[in-house]
């Protein structure tokens, strides 16, 4: 990726601090472009939220998940709301904090806001390249199988969620992926 924002650029200098693997940069990149997208098509809309700081938010989600952490028993949201604290970005620990795909079953982690469900939603549709949220979860089913009877709640929940995302702009979610490019 060539960075071509300040967002882009600071995302890409924390990828190389926590030695990001390829497939979390490539994951990370794309989330980070789907809240983008999101985030400035509701600052347009007129939208009281940061589109720069929703977008990093997207962009660092998982950084708990990077290699500096091996060992640590913590859930990786919450270790990622941890180095975005430490890093300075305190703005953003909520925003990563509840962004797992259980979190709308959880009380303490359901997305509260625009810009938590932004970054909930953008992980839910960002895999290595944009997806469906059925796409997404099917492959999340594969990974953790132990959670796989979970998986049409977490559905009905991301829909509950996209809903609000998509509410008031300008395009839907089948017109996403052109968007995210």
């Amino acid at each position: 990726m060539q960075p071509s924002t300040d967002v882009e650029r600071r995302a890409l200098e924390l990828f190389g601090r926590y030695e990001y693997p390829e497939w979390l940069r490539e994951h990370s990149q794309v989330v980070g472009r789907i809240a983008g997208v999101l985030a400035r098509a509701h600052a347009a809309a007129g939208a009281a939220l940061d589109p720069a700081a929703v977008t990093l938010a997207g962009y660092l989600h998982d950084i708990g998940k990077s290699p500096r952490f091996a060992g640590d028993p913590r859930q990786h949201n919450e270790l990622s709301a941890v180095a975005l604290h430490d890093e300075g970005l305190a703005e953003l620990a909520e925003l990563a904090r509840r962004h797992p795909v259980y979190a709308p079953a959880d009380p303490a982690l359901v997305p509260r806001d625009l810009a938590e469900r932004i970054v909930y939603y953008a992980d839910r549709r960002g895999d290595r390249r944009v997806v469906s949220l059925e796409e997404r979860l099917a492959g999340q089913a594969e990974r953790h199988p132990d959670y796989a009877d979970r998986i049409p709640a977490q559905l009905a929940a991301a829909r509950e969620i996209e809903r609000a995302v998509f509410a008031g702009l300008p395009f839907g979610p089948d017109e996403l992926a052109e968007r995210v490019g």
